[in-house]
């Protein structure tokens, strides 16, 4: 009987170490399966961005924490060259700019003004090119 004493307490051990092992094992295969699928789902209904350059007030003011004030002061301030100048131009505070950082963005148009000298030096070697032949 002096013998069975240890025997058993190390079997109890033993079980005791494994118990909590092989439930932590089911839980975390449990674990990752329902966590997989509510991430799927946020990307899913998650809105695309809005351009703060473009944006009717309407769509604006969907964000989170855009008044109508707000937005009216967002298309005031147009055209932005980032949308970090709604705060540097005092339009959001920094938390209001925290809660749709994520979910702006402030395209750029290209105008005529940035093709225009594209075109400029086309013009010039036009130009250049006829008073040769004149020069001779």
């Amino acid at each position: 009987m002096i013998r069975s004493f240890p025997v058993r307490t190390l079997s109890a051990l033993a079980f005791a170490m494994i118990l909590p092992v092989a439930a932590l094992a089911a839980t975390g295969t449990d674990a990752k399966a329902t966590t997989a699928h509510p991430a799927h789902m946020a990307h899913a209904k998650r809105m695309p961005a809005v351009d703060i350059n473009t944006a009717s007030k309407e769509d604006l003011m969907k964000l989170p924490g855009i008044t109508d004030e707000t937005a009216q002061k967002i298309i005031d301030g147009r055209p932005y060259k980032s949308k970090a100048e709604l705060t540097k131009k005092s339009i959001l505070t920094k938390a209001e700019y925290g809660k749709v950082r994520s979910r702006i963005v402030a395209r750029q148009e290209k105008s005529a003004e940035m093709k225009a000298p594209e075109k400029a030096p086309e013009t010039k070697a036009a130009e250049a090119t006829p008073a040769t032949p004149e020069s001779k």
